[in-house]
């Protein structure tokens, strides 16, 4: 191949490795033995800015190639794989592409690169071969391929290994972990949402089939052609290149429920994208709601939230629970579903706004530009208001609603005193001291070494991002510890996982960072005092 600019890849030809197979007119690498002739494959090579070979990837094509043969050939192999000889989708990649592996490794190990730097990759058939060539790797071609990184994309089959492959896919992809490991069961033809140990457990492909009520009349199946939309390579490279790309990646983690909008752009303005629940097993912790660059309708539920509108004009609902809404560019909404009296609002002056409602639960948004709510209108019927979100408080024609007090720190360290009850006190950025003798007081000690010093009972402690090394004194039965997008928090909700005795205090460490309790013991927490979200 022809080195490109610095860390791009390009194609490594069949005279480079030596080869002599099949190849295609675009470089592309056919199947050896006969029975997998149709299998295709591309090598590529990656080159740092001098031109020199740092890394190499094999990529495994899935179902369908250049014309009908391809496909038919193609869909036999999955086939066997999933009802053919007990070691058939074990084997495939070594029926399919001995001598080729044989010349990559030599190719390899010439240009001085180990297992470490070969990436294997590949998309539904291409994935059952990902799944082959880990599986096989320890005890072929020189054991050469046994270290190297193996991610598979809607693979049907896993690995038997499991700790060397990364299977990611949708849900509601009917052929994604169609097979258990490599084995055809009861399961198979229906919903197929058992926890598999080397794959992504809780994605959901949130496009036009998943949303339509009507479709969904039909049962889940491998069988059912509606279902089969949630498997093309488009909805893989869009859906999980933002999932990558989002501001709560490092939140994530393989069995994080995730809900990626791929709707057609006529269903992006008026389709709600929601975990419906109608393609796996139920949900459990926090849920990840990823919108595209038009205009989203996205709706957490009753439970913890993240939800993230990137580019475009946005409205967002919630029905409850801690959650992070981040609106991203365009003029985007919150939609409150319920009177304005019902909420509390708190701005910290650098951009976030705080939204409480009636039972505690808190929204922390961002780039939300107006509030919506719900009002009692003329009879019985109900009435929508617009607030829109400006520096003094919420605005409705020339009708101010005033934000919650609260006194706001700097970037700098900064000593703040609560004055009423209900008070929130935003440290931000700094070592700061947070004082209160005031009861039902909101602490955000924001970034830097924090101390926060309490009497009044009933208050909340709220954590968010790299929130550092914080101490709070006078904390009580009564008071709640809240940990809101906080890496490392996990997504158990067990606090003890977190909680250290140390002489007589308690740590809570989460992530790389940790919150002191002066004078606790580990017997005065509990569950309900401590929110992880």
């Amino acid at each position: 191949g022809q080195p490109l600019p610095a860390t791009a890849w390009s194609p490594i030809g069949a005279a480079a490795l030596g080869y002599q197979g099949s190849v295609g007119a675009q470089g592309t690498f056919y199947g050896e033995k006969d029975g997998f002739t149709s299998a295709e494959a591309e090598v590529l090579g990656k080159y740092d800015g001098a031109g020199k070979l740092i890394g190499i990837g094999i990529a495994f094509r899935g179902t369908g190639g250049l014309g009908y043969s391809d496909t038919f050939g193609d869909m036999k192999n999955n086939l066997l794989a999933a009802v053919g000889p007990v070691d058939y989708a074990t084997n495939y990649a070594k029926n399919a592409f001995d001598t080729l592996l044989k010349n990559v490794a030599a190719f390899a190990i010439a240009h001085g690169l180990s297992a470490k730097d070969v990436l294997v990759s590949g998309h539904s058939l291409g994935g059952l071969g990902v799944n082959s060539l880990a599986e096989l790797s320890g005890n072929n071609w020189g054991g050469f391929f046994k270290d190297a990184n193996y991610i598979a994309f809607a693979s049907p089959t896993q690995s038997a290994t499991g700790n060397n492959v990364l299977n990611i896919g949708y849900e509601n992809d009917p052929v994604f972990r169609v097979l258990d490991g490599t084995t055809f069961s009861s399961g198979s033809l229906g919903k197929h949402d058992g926890h598999q140990e080397s794959a992504t457990n809780n994605i959901v492909n949130f496009n036009d089939q998943y949303a339509s009520t009507a479709q969904n009349l039909v049962p889940f199946s491998i069988l059912n052609p509606l279902n089969w939309s949630a498997h093309g390579s488009l909805g893989y490279a869009d859906g999980l290149n933002r999932v990558i790309d989002s501001r709560f990646y490092d939140l994530t983690d393989k069995d994080s429920t995730l809900i990626v909008s791929n709707l057609s752009e006529s269903s992006r303005g008026s389709t709600w994208v929601e975990d419906l629940g109608r393609s796996g097993e139920p949900h459990s912790g926090s849920t990840f709601i990823i919108g595209t660059d038009s205009n989203d309708w996205l709706k957490g539920g009753a439970g913890n939230d993240f939800i993230e509108g990137r580019d475009g004009n946005d409205r967002f609902r919630d029905d409850g629970g801690y959650n992070l809404l981040l609106g991203g560019k365009g003029s985007n909404t919150f939609e409150l579903q319920k009177p304005l009296q019902n909420f509390s609002f708190a701005n910290d002056g650098d951009g976030t706004l705080y939204v409480r409602d009636a039972y505690g639960g808190i929204s922390m948004t961002r780039d939300i530009g107006a509030l919506v709510s719900k009002e009692s209108g003329s009879w019985w019927g109900s009435k929508e208001v617009t607030y829109n979100v400006t520096a003094n408080g919420l605005l409705n024609g020339t009708e101010l609603t005033h934000y919650n007090h609260s006194l706001n720190g700097d970037a700098y360290g900064n000593t703040l005193v609560a004055s009423v009850d209900g008070d929130w006190l935003f440290g931000h950025a700094g070592d700061d001291l947070l004082r209160s003798d005031k009861s039902h007081v909101t602490f955000v000690g924001g970034a830097g070494n924090d101390v926060m010093q309490a009497s009044g009972g009933n208050n909340t402690f709220l954590f968010s991002g790299a929130f550092g090394f914080d101490a709070i004194n006078g904390y009580q039965g009564s008071d709640k510890l809240v940990f809101m997008g906080v890496q490392g928090a996990g997504q158990g909700y067990d606090y003890t996982q977190h909680a250290t005795q140390a002489g007589n205090d308690t740590v809570l460490k989460i992530g790389d960072y940790a919150v002191t309790l002066v004078g606790v013991g580990l017997d005065n927490l509990s569950a309900s005092g401590i929110t992880f979200a």
